[in-house]
């Protein structure tokens, strides 16, 4: 096996590993709901119990004796991208969480491939590989195949509200993926993902006591607090140090389409904590969404 193989082997797991961890925090949201939680409350939780988690590993990003200290400017940035990537795509994600299904919430979320994909070439002007452009129509084609019989809309003006509202929160995510390419080269994924997730906790903590009595995240029905140790670790602290590690070695573009492994990912998991059906539809569908990121990950 050579060395090359290796290492995009490495990467395609990096970056698999973090979009399914990640997209299991819709599940863990759906579990929280049912103990009468909403949105602003379930994020909360789940930050409280992340932050201590970012500010070790900041501490232990920033403790090397050739680390640079960051400029007032390298803060502002963080602070940018903390806002749009784990505060605010967070926030309108689970208020959309509360009108739509896991499977067309997890359908519409991934759309943000192809925006990050356009972006890049729009705006980063790097050059469109039509290789890459062909795994992303492969994986999208499986994701559309595995929820086709379960995420359909429904009817009526809260589900279009929780489609917009998830349809938003792509759009702040693929900005996320496309601010931090650059950062996490220059500072490292440790520290980029240790400061940024940090910023996002603050925010939502201040957003909580804004909008809920300070002392309501303590009075919670126990069962909650079990959501919300899943939603901390496996939802939040190994997915975000993930994703920086996966997005220095992959880049914007393969990282988004390698990225899509995910949502079908998340079949297995409502399968078993929510009770919903897997058929050999959805698992054409996964087939096609790993063979896609794969293809990616091979490639240079």
């Amino acid at each position: 096996m050579s060395r090359s193989f290796k290492s995009s082997l490495l990467t395609f797991l990096i970056v698999a590993g973090s979009s399914l961890f990640f997209c299991s925090k819709a599940v863990f949201v759906k579990l929280a709901y049912r103990y009468g939680l909403d949105a602003v409350t379930t994020l909360a939780l789940r930050m409280a119990m992340a932050f201590p988690f970012f500010l070790i590993g900041g501490i232990w990003a920033s403790s090397g004796k050739h680390v640079k200290p960051l400029t007032g400017r390298d803060w502002a940035r963080l602070a940018l991208v903390g806002f749009c990537g784990w505060y605010f795509s967070s926030v309108i994600n689970f208020m959309g969480l509360e009108h739509v299904s896991v499977g067309l919430e997890r359908m519409i979320l991934y759309t943000y491939p192809s925006i990050v994909l356009l972006g890049s070439v729009l705006i980063l002007r790097k050059p469109l590989k039509w290789g890459v452009a062909g795994a992303m129509l492969l994986s999208y084609l499986g994701i559309l195949i595995g929820y086709y019989a379960e995420a359909s809309a429904k009817a009526g003006g809260e589900t279009w509200l929780g489609a917009l509202l998830v349809f938003g929160s792509a759009i702040s995510y693929a900005i996320f993926v496309l601010l931090s390419g650059e950062m996490i080269s220059r500072i490292g994924p440790i520290r980029f993902t240790s400061c940024v997730v940090g910023f996002s906790c603050l925010y939502v903590l201040i957003h909580f006591v804004l909008t809920h009595p300070p002392g309501a995240i303590l009075k919670l029905p126990p069962g909650a607090y079990g959501c919300g140790v899943a939603l901390a670790i496996a939802g939040t602290v190994i997915p975000s140090y993930l994703f920086g590690i996966g997005l220095k070695r992959a880049g914007a573009q393969a990282f988004a389409v390698i990225g899509m492994i995910g949502p079908l990912g998340t079949v297995g998991l409502a399968w078993m904590l929510l009770g919903e059906a897997i058929n050999p539809v959805q698992v054409l569908g996964l087939a096609l969404t790993l063979a896609g990121g794969v293809i990616v990950a091979m490639k240079k």
